[in-house]
């Protein structure tokens, strides 16, 4: 039975297991229809759709870059573009580590980040530049199940910045 990601745990306080088996991923949901209803035409790239049932152990063993791919490749104004979904209820978290990889990225082509709150049904779209700019406003923390550093943007910061689409 698939679930909703959001629905009785807490994505960032769950373990790799639970995170990827059997659940619904809402924010890459929104970001498919947000960026349908734009007539942005898109390419699924990522590692982490649900439908890859890469074992743990196998997944730990890819390179961290690789495991970094952006979720999507988008092609607007004639331009590709990377694009990472970020789900989040009030407060996004960004791995310090992965945002050092997604600079990797960044110099193939443009990284963006869609960011979609459940439980303020709001979205935003904003460059890999714009969350850097961003880290002093968040609180930092660590994953207990892997101890990567990570910070946690509220999503006020995000509306106050004039993202929101």
């Amino acid at each position: 039975m698939l679930v909703d990601k959001f629905e009785g745990t807490i994505d960032s306080e769950s373990n790799f297991e639970l995170r990827n088996t059997d659940r619904i991923d809402i924010a890459q949901i929104k970001a498919e229809e947000y960026l349908t209803s734009k007539s942005i035409v898109f390419k699924n790239i990522g590692f982490d759709s649900k439908d890859d049932r890469i074992p743990s152990a196998m997944w730990f063993k890819v390179p961290t870059f690789l495991r970094c791919m952006p979720d999507m490749l988008v092609y607007i104004n004639n331009d590709i573009s990377f694009l990472e979904v970020k789900g989040c209820r009030l407060g996004v978290n960004f791995k310090i580590d992965d945002l050092h990889e997604y600079n990797l990225w960044n110099g193939i082509a443009p990284v963006r980040f869609f960011v979609y709150s459940k439980m303020l049904d709001k979205k935003w779209v904003m460059n890999l530049h714009d969350i850097w700019n961003r880290l002093d406003k968040g609180e930092f923390g660590k994953y207990e199940d892997n101890g990567k550093i990570y910070v946690k943007i509220d999503c006020e910061v995000l509306t106050g910045e004039g993202f929101e689409r």
